[in-house]
């Protein structure tokens, strides 16, 4: 288990891949994000893209798990007070393998009477050709420890 403490400030790793194949896409969009270019291959054919694309909002969620999966749930973390500058660089094509590069920006101390410091990471998802498809920066809460 990694504590605060633990963790330093421009550390950096990469998680992944992970599978993305269009049924995943297809389950994701008829619950979530119902946008043609997403459901509809005759559609996504005339779009801009040519094809179907996964869902903006499931990249984001599939690099949210592959953080998890990878990363958070081996520490302290007890939560997160924000996510900033959410930007999708390119579409990501169906089926493909995402991989998400962390990179640790800042490290916050516990406050006064808090059990916890605030880690800044910056998150990068890129696809299999190793495009860079979508980035955020996250403020995760990690405990102290002991």
């Amino acid at each position: 288990m990694r504590y605060f403490a633990d963790i330093l400030p421009d550390e950096t790793f990469t998680l992944g891949p992970r599978e993305i194949t269009e049924a995943d896409s297809l389950r994701f969009c008829q619950e979530f994000d119902r946008l043609p270019v997403h459901l509809d291959p005759a559609h996504a054919s005339q779009s801009i893209y040519g094809e179907l694309i996964a869902s903006g909002l499931h990249t984001l969620s599939l690099t949210a798990s592959i953080v998890v999966d990878g990363f958070l749930k081996h520490t302290s973390m007890t939560g997160a007070s924000g996510m900033e500058k959410v930007r999708w660089h390119r579409p990501v094509t169906l089926p493909n393998l995402l991989s998400v590069k962390v990179t640790i920006l800042s490290a916050s101390p516990p406050q006064p009477g808090k059990a916890f410091g605030v880690i800044s990471c910056k998150l990068e998802t890129t696809d299999c050709n190793a495009h860079l498809v979508m980035s955020a920066t996250v403020n995760y809460l990690l405990g102290a420890g002991e």
